[in-house]
């Protein structure tokens, strides 16, 4: 379905159809012989051509389904077979340019195919241009693109973070001077790439002071909580979503309630009075862990500068009735593992985070080198 649903409907339709040429040549060639004039030369020479290409694209299919290698989810990461699925299109293409319809010239067969598919690739390209620089996120109609958030519950649409330059501009544009302190990434060069599409000036103005606060969050569809079974969460305060189809791929959010609408920072302010009205769940660090309905929160009265830096992770257990519910690269472990962000307000810390609708035996929550606690849980 992932392979079928990211073509363009042309390319779709003429490989398809190229296994049925390739299918309809092998039948000619046994039919006539190899031996029956250069016609049928040409036409072992166009098997074995349209064979291999075949081959190319049925034989790492086979493979995965056989020997069941280890891949980090798996189909989404074949797309070394588009190449030759496409050539099997041209394979299909060559096939109808030569096709013969009674009463018309086969010149003008060929060249209304021609314009047929060039057509359609036009009607592809233009869709893309229309969703750049997002162009790799690319769906056909056989998806439903108008239903919000919906493509980017079935699917990964961050792609290692590549929206994270137009987050980054954003942040330029919304900071006309100063430095912007966000969370480093780490050592992986493919997620530090993103400041390189920037000029020299603007990338010196992102630093990593792990003293204070980050000034931004960036992260994927919820800030990473973009599991299906995981409820949408608007924490911590959302500035900006970037979107393609209607769907998440960026989001920029303030930790600093001073940063967003005095009606919204209320909010999160109501939700500290109900949180904390209640016993804690538990005690670590220097913060207090509570069960508040469906969300988990964790609050410190007295927080310090960089106490949000870095971020909280948040290991769930789930039940053992739904631990196939995991994902694969989840398995062994036997919890998903999930980043959460805080926010401060009046001198106080806040962090929260809504409980998947599956139920849990147990959660851990911590900071690297911070702190680290276990919250039990019967039922939620």
């Amino acid at each position: 379905r992932w392979f079928a649903i990211s073509q363009p409907p042309v390319t779709l339709l003429l490989g398809l159809l190229g296994l049925v040429a390739l299918g309809l040549a092998a039948g000619g060639v046994f039919r006539r012989g190899a031996a029956a004039g250069p016609g049928a030369a040409q036409g072992v020479a166009e098997l074995r051509l349209g064979v291999l290409l075949a081959t190319c694209f049925a034989l790492p299919l086979v493979a995965f389904v056989l020997l069941r290698p280890a891949t980090y989810e798996g189909w989404r990461h074949f797309y070394f077979l588009h190449g030759p699925f496409c050539l099997l299109a041209t394979f299909a293409l060559m096939g109808l340019r030569q096709l013969s319809v009674r009463g018309l010239r086969k010149e003008w067969v060929g060249g209304a195919v021609c314009a047929l598919t060039a057509a359609g690739l036009c009607a592809a390209a233009l869709e893309m241009a229309q969703i750049h620089p997002n162009q790799h996120l690319y769906f056909n109609f056989l998806v439903d693109r108008k239903t919000p958030e919906r493509l980017s519950t079935l699917y990964d649409m961050s792609f290692y973070f590549t929206a994270m330059p137009q987050g980054r501009e954003y942040l330029l544009r919304q900071t006309p001077a100063g430095a912007i302190n966000l969370k480093k990434k780490g050592n992986n060069k493919i997620h530090n790439l993103d400041k390189m599409t920037l000029p020299a000036a603007d990338r010196r103005r992102f630093t990593h002071d792990p003293s204070r606060d980050p000034d931004f969050y960036l992260g994927g569809k919820d800030l990473d909580l973009w599991l299906s079974h995981l409820l949408r969460d608007p924490f911590p305060p959302v500035l900006n979503r970037f979107k393609v189809y209607n769907n998440t791929i960026l989001t920029v959010a303030a930790p600093d309630l001073s940063r967003v609408d005095p009606a919204v920072a209320d909010e999160y302010r109501a939700l500290h009075r109900a949180t904390t009205a209640g016993e804690p769940a538990a005690r670590a660090g220097g913060y207090e862990v509570y069960l508040h309905g469906k969300r988990l929160a964790w609050v410190k009265e007295a927080c310090e500068p960089g106490a949000l830096m870095p971020p909280f992770r948040l290991a769930l257990y789930p039940a053992p009735a739904y631990a196939d519910l995991l994902l694969d690269y989840h398995q062994k472990q036997g919890y998903l593992a999930l980043s959460a962000r805080g926010v401060r307000f009046d001198g106080k810390c806040l962090g929260a985070a809504r409980l998947p609708d599956f139920a849990l035996t147990r959660v851990r929550l911590g900071q690297p080198g911070k702190w680290k606690t276990e919250v039990p849980l019967t039922e939620n």
